[in-house]
């Protein structure tokens, strides 16, 4: 299971929103400093995300600003990559074999029938994969789950020590 820290921002009865940061894997890997993606990823911040999850199996309460762990399986977030990335990809090269079947082998055409058959078979795998999203959206196994919750957030409350020598070396 993927686990994610998320801050709570409403509360409702049976559920809660919280927001969450879009996390990169830029910070651990030893090229950073030279990769294009890892420059960008320490110049512009991570997009916020905001997710509703059910609270039905935690008895204590929850508050606003309170940390929560969220989890989400590696199941259901291979299967969408391969729903989103490979299907439109799968039938965008099917599209451009039968062009190239139908308009240059069948009826002696040019490129732009398989064009035009490369276009129709991505707007199909496309459009297959957003019907199959919704329905696979429904299920529980796609939707975030609570983990546990944490408590307040390590910042708030947090005091540092301004002067420049500890203030007991007097």
């Amino acid at each position: 299971m993927m686990h994610s820290l998320a801050t709570v921002v409403a509360v409702d009865k049976k559920q809660i929103t919280v927001s969450c940061q879009q996390q990169t894997s830029c910070g651990s890997c030893a090229s950073q400093n030279s990769c294009g993606t890892g420059v960008v990823s320490k110049v512009l911040p991570g997009r916020q995300h905001q997710l509703t999850v059910s609270t039905a199996h935690i008895r204590e309460p929850i508050h606003i600003g309170q940390l929560v762990e969220i989890g989400l399986s590696e199941r259901s977030v291979l299967q969408s990559a391969l729903l989103v990335y490979v299907l439109p990809l799968v039938t965008l090269l099917l599209g451009t074999l039968l062009g190239q079947w139908w308009f240059v082998e069948l009826a002696g055409g040019g490129e732009g029938g398989v064009i035009a058959g490369a276009l129709a078979g991505g707007a199909l795998g496309l459009l297959i994969a957003r019907y199959r999203a919704r329905g696979l959206s429904a299920q529980g196994d796609y939707q975030p789950s609570l983990i546990r919750v944490l408590g307040k957030p390590v910042t708030q409350g947090l005091e540092t020590n301004a002067l420049s020598k500890d203030s007991s070396s007097r």
